[in-house]
C-alpha cells in the first residue's frame, strides 16, 4: 500500500508540472533569468542585470576628439524568501483513491501556480510601465489598441517580440469590434466564435482574466520646483551600481498626487531612443513613491540637449524639466489596466531551491524543471496519527521590469 501511495503522488506531481507548462502565459512571453543560488546567498539576494548599451552617432569623415567612453548601465533585481510562491495541500489516502478529488486537486494546483506568475507579470507592468495609452472613451476597437503600436514605434521602443495582455472587458469589446467587420476572414471569425484575438498591430495578443486597477487621481496644481534632469551613471558615489530607471523629482504646490499616477511635464517631449528626434508627444512618467515634495519617478528625465555624453547617449526626452513647468496627471478615473511590452523588457527571475536538508531529514522531495525553465518543487511529510500528509508545491520566482520605457498600460474612460 505504501508503494502504491507513493506512485500516486508521483503521478500527481507529474500532472501538475505538465499542466503548468500548458496553462502558463507569462513564462512563454517574457524573458527569463535563472539566478545562481550561490550568488544569491553571497550578495544578499540582490544582483544586477544589464541594460542595452547606447552611445552617440557622429557624422562626418573626421572624428578627431569625438571618441567617448562607453557607459554601461545595469538595474538591480531581487529574489528573496518572500518570492517563494506556495500551494500547500493536505491529502489523505482516501483523497488519493477518489479519482474526482485527485483530478480536481491537480487542476487547482496548476491554476494557482500558473495564474500567480501570470498575475505577477501583469501587475508589475501595470505598476512600473511608463508608456501610457490614455483614452477618454472605451478602448474597444482595433484603432484604440493600435495606439500602443504607434507609441512604441515613434519612441523606437521596438527591439524584438511584443506582447499585449488585454483585461476581460477590453478583450471582449475588441473581439466584438473585429467580429463586426464586413470581411469575415479568419481573424474576425475567431473573435466572433471564441473571443480569441489575432495579433494586433504587431503585438502577440492574449485575453487574460486579470487587470490591475489603477486608481483615479485627484492630483492637480503641481509645478516643477527648479530645473531638473538626470545624468546616467554606472555607479553611485559609494561605488554601488546605480539604478538609472528612476530619479527624484522635486515639486511644489498642488494636492492629491498618489503612487501609481501617470503624468506629463509641460515642454518635456519624448524622443526616439535611437535617433533622439522629438516625437511631438509629451513623455509620460509614473510616480513610484512620494515623500513630501519629493517624488520618485520613472523613467528618469534624460535630455537630448544635455551636455554630458551619457545624457546624449541615453536621452529619452527633448529637454529637462524647467522650473515651474506644469505637471498634468492623466489617470483621473479608476480603471482596470491592460498592458503591453517588449519581451526583453520584462524578466522572470527564478532560481533552483536547495532541498538537500529536507532530503537528509527523510522528507519526500520531488523536483522538476518545466519546459519554460522554471523549477517546481514538492515537499511532503506524513502524519500517522491523522493518516494525512502535507504537500507543499512551490516555485521561487520574482518579476522585474528591466526597462520601463519598453512597457506600458492602457487606460480607458479617463474623462
Amino acid at each position: 500500500m505504501a508503494n502504491s501511495f507513493a506512485k500516486k503522488i508521483d503521478v500527481f506531481f507529474d500532472d501538475v508540472v505538465a499542466g503548468f507548462d500548458a496553462t502558463n502565459i507569462s513564462s512563454k512571453n517574457v524573458s527569463q533569468y535563472k539566478a545562481p543560488a550561490e550568488a544569491l546567498a553571497l550578495n544578499g539576494q540582490t544582483f544586477h542585470r544589464p541594460m542595452p548599451l547606447m552611445t552617440e552617432i557622429v557624422d562626418g569623415r573626421d572624428v578627431t576628439g569625438q571618441y567617448k567612453d562607453l557607459i554601461e548601465l545595469t538595474v538591480p533585481a531581487t529574489l528573496t524568501e518572500s518570492h517563494i510562491r506556495n500551494v500547500p495541500v493536505k491529502l489523505t489516502g482516501v483523497d488519493l483513491n477518489n479519482p474526482y478529488a485527485f483530478d480536481n486537486i491537480v487542476k487547482t494546483s496548476n491554476i494557482l501556480l500558473s495564474n500567480k506568475l501570470d498575475t505577477l507579470v501583469a501587475n508589475r507592468i501595470a505598476e512600473r510601465g511608463t508608456l501610457a495609452v490614455i483614452n477618454s472613451g472605451a478602448i474597444d476597437t482595433y484603432d484604440d489598441a493600435a495606439e500602443a503600436d504607434a507609441l512604441m514605434l515613434e519612441q523606437q521602443a521596438t527591439r524584438g517580440e511584443r506582447i499585449m495582455l488585454l483585461n476581460p472587458r477590453m478583450a471582449k469589446n475588441i473581439a466584438g469590434n473585429l467580429a463586426g467587420r464586413q470581411t469575415m476572414n479568419t481573424a474576425p471569425m475567431n473573435a466572433y466564435q471564441r473571443s480569441t484575438l489575432q495579433p494586433i498591430a504587431g503585438f502577440d495578443t492574449f485575453r487574460v482574466d486579470y487587470g490591475k486597477s489603477i486608481a483615479g487621481s485627484t492630483g492637480a496644481g503641481y509645478l516643477v520646483s527648479g530645473a531638473q534632469s538626470h545624468t546616467p551613471v554606472s555607479v553611485d558615489v559609494n561605488g554601488t551600481p546605480a539604478d538609472n530607471r528612476t530619479q527624484t523629482l522635486v515639486v511644489k504646490t498642488g494636492t492629491g498626487a498618489a503612487v501609481g499616477d501617470v503624468f506629463t511635464i509641460a515642454g518635456v517631449y519624448a524622443v526616439g531612443h535611437i535617433n533622439k528626434q522629438s516625437t511631438g508627444q509629451l513623455k509620460t512618467f509614473r510616480i513610484l513613491a512620494i515623500n513630501g515634495g519629493n517624488w520618485t519617478i520613472s523613467p528618469a528625465i534624460v535630455p537630448a540637449d544635455g551636455i554630458a555624453a551619457a545624457q546624449k547617449a541615453y536621452a529619452n526626452v527633448t529637454t529637462g524639466a524647467a522650473a515651474d513647468a506644469a505637471i498634468t496627471i492623466l489617470n483621473k478615473k479608476t480603471s482596470a489596466a491592460s498592458v503591453f511590452y517588449e519581451k526583453s523588457a520584462i524578466e522572470i527571475v527564478h532560481a533552483d531551491f536547495n532541498t538537500e536538508p529536507f532530503e537528509a531529514s527523510g522528507k519526500r522531495v520531488r523536483k522538476a524543471t518545466t519546459d519554460s525553465g522554471i523549477q517546481i518543487v514538492m515537499l511532503s511529510d506524513s502524519n500517522v496519527d491523522t493518516l494525512a500528509a502535507n504537500y507543499r508545491l512551490f516555485v521561487w520566482a520574482n518579476v522585474e521590469v528591466l526597462n520601463p520605457e519598453l512597457a506600458g498600460i492602457m487606460l480607458e474612460n479617463q474623462t
